[in-house]
């Protein structure tokens, strides 16, 4: 197991690649790497082949207690203490044997137990497996999941740590810091500087972008729109308009009175608008495409809300509209701006493709994941609303707003429109 785990996580990799030979093993282990690419991949590799041993040892001596009790119960306690003394054993687990056949009990299940060292080292092994899942997303949607929640992989790790160096148990400290570590490569790229960031030039024009997923059962209007009014965006963006929310929104009218609608999207400017793509994006229309004359300058924008993964068709139909999108968007020379809910994060696979894809940059980078949703679980909390701007244009800040009732926290983007 310790060699065949490794070996179909890299097998599953290279599937996922599309490619045959050499150069599929090569992408497959890059997969893997993540940030590390190649060298990234062969670590990663034996980390899963330290963990997976461990876990085995561990099933292993949990066997041999119980083996030991069962005999305890037919065999004289000096004949066992005499055995034990004679296999090659770690002095440890001889010490847990002979506790068990000298005191001939089970020992009671207690939250104490629950909650002990095996757990941990459950829970570490866990939180791996499940950051090496995630890099496998273009495999399943199921996998796909698994890619979102990094931050929560990074503090699990942690407390992993501090429990087993609390504890002196020195290969479990090394395991913990290989959690910490895989989710921690991910992390800390998103609060470096990034040319993304820059301060404002001359020869730029400013560009305030707010957008926010209002959720269709909520009620609280007066929160949205006194936001939106103390940060007088030139472009505001609005997901899941629905009802109420359309006359609600069209109160905005006197700072921001141009507007695109369409389906459950709503776009509004203070600049003129002009709506340049009447197709869809996809086959669920969730998407709008429009322009703003700037000076110098024509800016693209283009707002989208995906579909909710939960689904092998649904996950299709996401990827699918991911890929509509880049095909619009790379081939684009004058400024581009792509927003919404794209209900992925920014560790998936295949956001990784998207960006790439697409030659598109998130706004986020240099200023941190900030989480978006679920507002109402904020330790399940993961970044799926996104601002993301081609190389015309800079990004001056990126913050989130407050609470406005809804279950996605909005996000405000300060850009500059690059001229000539």
């Amino acid at each position: 197991m310790t060699i065949a785990v490794p070996a179909l996580l890299l097998f599953f990799s290279i599937h996922s690649t599309g490619k045959t030979g050499n150069s599929a093993i090569w992408s497959g282990l890059q997969n893997l790497g993540g940030p590390f690419k190649l060298l990234g991949g062969l670590l990663f590799l034996v980390g899963v082949g330290l963990v997976v041993n461990a876990v085995i040892n561990g099933c292993i001596d949990t066997f041999l207690i119980k083996i030991y009790q069962k005999r305890r119960q037919l065999e004289p306690a000096d004949k066992l203490l005499a055995e034990i003394d004679q296999f090659p054993l770690s002095y440890p687990l001889k010490i847990q044997i002979k506790w068990v056949i000298l005191h001939n009990e089970t020992p009671k299940l207690t939250i104490v137990n629950f909650l002990g060292m095996d757990s941990f080292k459950l829970g570490v092994c866990g939180l791996i497996c499940l950051s090496i899942m995630g890099y496998l997303g273009q495999v399943s949607y199921l996998l796909d999941l698994t890619s979102h929640f990094k931050l929560q992989y990074l503090i699990g790790g942690i407390i992993g740590l501090f429990y087993f160096a609390f504890k002196r148990r020195k290969p479990w400290i090394i395991v913990s810091l290989i959690c910490i570590l895989l989710n921690l490569a991910e992390i800390a790229p998103w609060y470096w500087p990034n040319p993304a960031i820059a301060t404002p030039v001359q020869s730029s024009i400013p560009l305030k972008v707010l957008q926010s997923n209002l959720l269709f059962q909520n009620k609280n209007y007066e929160k949205l729109l006194k936001f939106v009014r103390q940060e007088t965006p030139d472009i505001a963006a609005f997901m899941e308009v629905k009802g109420e929310w359309n006359a609600q929104l069209e109160t905005l009218r006197d700072i921001l009175p141009y507007a695109v609608l369409k389906g459950d999207i709503a776009l509004y400017s203070s600049l003129p608008l002009k709506r340049v793509y009447e197709g869809s994006l996809d086959s669920e229309k969730r998407g709008v495409v429009a322009q703003i004359s700037l000076p110098e300058k024509v800016l693209t924008i283009l707002l989208a809300h995906t579909q909710i993964p939960v689904s092998k068709n649904l996950f299709k139909k996401r990827n699918q509209q991911l890929e509509a999108i880049a095909d619009y968007v790379a081939p684009l020379n004058n400024p581009a701006l792509v927003l919404g809910d794209f209900n992925i994060s920014l560790w998936s696979p295949i956001y990784r493709k998207f960006v790439k894809n697409s030659n598109l940059q998130n706004a986020r980078s240099g200023f941190g994941i900030m989480p978006t949703w679920p507002t109402p679980n904020p330790l399940l909390s993961i970044p799926i609303d996104h601002c993301f701007v081609n190389r015309e244009i800079q990004v001056l800040n990126t913050r989130k707003g407050p609470n406005i009732g809804s279950d996605h926290l909005p996000l405000v983007t300060d850009l500059g429109v690059l001229k000539e």
